[in-house]
């Protein structure tokens, strides 16, 4: 028993030398958890992120249009989502495109295949002017007279828009009706009613 005392008086000093340590090194003993106030945490150990930016998106108005296809030997209308508003040449632009695969699987086509066939497109006094690249002049015959009748089908499906006259690089130029008779005046869909679309009903 007396061998054991030193070593039971050396735990007692200890256990009292750890708070006597503590109170000297200004930390007070405490047996509970204190929570830091925000403001002295550096930012970045908050676990707190930085709120992202909400970002709209804008969504363009767009308006439906008609253009005119070939089905047989006819022309068929199809629809056609473009940009508001819609104009003669963006319709143009839209006819140039041609038909979609889906549409080419309903055996709708068109005659103008080849680029720049059409160079620009307005509309004055109700009257669409449409400025025609060379490469129109190269379209034989028959498919010839399907393509303008497909451009002026066209653009005078537009609100206000009755007729279209024809520009060749700028310069008047003459160009076939339905019946084949060449004409510098400004047409219309009568003259090309032999191609109109078949009645629906």
């Amino acid at each position: 028993m007396r061998a054991r005392r030193p070593a039971l008086a050396l735990a007692l000093a200890l256990a009292l030398a750890v708070p006597a340590a503590l109170t000297g090194c200004g930390i007070p003993p405490d047996d509970h958890a204190t929570l830091a106030a925000p403001g002295s945490v550096p930012f970045d150990l908050l676990g707190q992120v930085p709120s992202a930016t909400t970002t709209t998106l804008i969504v363009a108005p767009t308006e439906k249009a008609t253009i005119f296809l070939v089905q047989g030997e006819r022309l068929a209308p199809v629809q056609r989502e473009l940009p508001a508003p819609v104009s003669v040449q963006s319709v143009l632009e839209a006819l140039a495109a041609g038909p979609t695969a889906t549409e080419v699987q309903l055996g709708l086509r068109t005659a103008l295949l080849s680029p720049n066939l059409m160079n620009s497109g307005g509309v004055s006094g109700g009257i669409a002017t449409v400025d025609l690249g060379q490469p129109f002049t190269e379209i034989a015959g028959r498919d010839q007279i399907v393509a303008l009748a497909q451009i002026v089908s066209t653009v005078t499906g537009l609100p206000g828009v009755g007729r279209a006259k024809f520009t060749l690089d700028g310069q008047p130029v003459g160009v076939l009706r339905g019946d084949g008779a060449v004409t510098t005046d400004s047409v219309s869909r009568d003259d090309y009613a032999t191609l109109a679309p078949v009645p629906i009903g």
